[in-house]
């Protein structure tokens, strides 16, 4: 099977060469481990070095904050945007000023930027980036995001199915982000690991004072992983895996 580089040094030699072609893969991990990191890294050098253009659907920050931030890394997503490697999806939560106009004049908005989010219109928005820059690659960041526009825990799994089920049906390389619930090594599995074909753990350990950043693939169906808990760094050139240290 055919295989996308993840773009991160170190890591690929833990799945057989890469993320099996049309896979969704799951990235989890808690606040500062580097997920939005990650994922970008995913898609700037899948454009850079492999060609591969890519689509980041943002449910959590607006474009220009995330153009700033992945600067600091020499990532100039601006640049790759113009020359239609590289398109941002903006379905960030509305603010409260434009939910404060919904109520008065009781027109539900039709964006991507509402209260809810329009699962089958996002998919839609997606599926037209996609065609319109040939993209191989997607990243959703992040469904912790969705806590919001669904406050009902119901709605919001299903949301959560509807979406990830529609991600997979696009048979893109595609790695989608969430908050992990619990720190620590033993913790129960999220509904959505059970949906996606693979799922790569990130996270902080503290022992004796001292900090270790450690991750960890816990699935990757259609290749042979090693499932080792191995450490991890985030400097100036993003995210580097160190799979032979213990």
């Amino acid at each position: 099977m055919e295989t996308r580089s993840t773009g991160i040094q170190g890591l690929d030699e833990l799945m057989n060469g890469g993320i099996p072609d049309g896979r969704v893969v799951l990235l989890v991990g808690g606040p500062g481990t580097g997920k939005t990191i990650f994922a970008a890294q995913f898609l700037f050098k899948g454009i850079k070095d492999h060609k591969e253009n890519g689509v980041f659907v943002s449910l959590d920050e607006n474009k220009n904050h995330f153009y700033s931030e992945m600067e600091k890394f020499g990532w100039n997503f601006a640049d790759a945007e113009k020359d239609r490697k590289f398109a941002f999806v903006d379905a960030t939560r509305a603010t409260r000023t434009s939910m404060l106009k919904e109520t008065i004049y009781k027109e539900e908005t039709q964006s991507l930027r509402g209260k809810e989010l329009p699962i089958e219109k996002l998919v839609s928005e997606l599926q037209s980036r996609i065609a319109s820059i040939g993209a191989k690659r997607i990243v959703v960041d992040t469904l912790a995001a969705l806590f919001y526009r669904f406050p009902d825990p119901v709605e919001r799994r299903t949301a959560v199915v509807d979406l990830i089920e529609s991600l997979s049906s696009l048979n893109k390389t595609t790695m989608i982000t969430t908050e992990l619930e619990h720190l620590g090594l033993e913790r129960n599995a999220l509904v959505e690991e059970y949906l996606v074909h693979g799922v790569i753990m990130m996270q902080t350990l503290f022992s004796g004072g001292t900090t270790t950043r450690a991750l960890q693939i816990e699935k990757m169906r259609g290749t042979k992983v090693n499932p080792n808990l191995v450490p991890y760094t985030i400097d100036r050139n993003g995210i580097e895996v160190f799979p032979n240290m213990p």
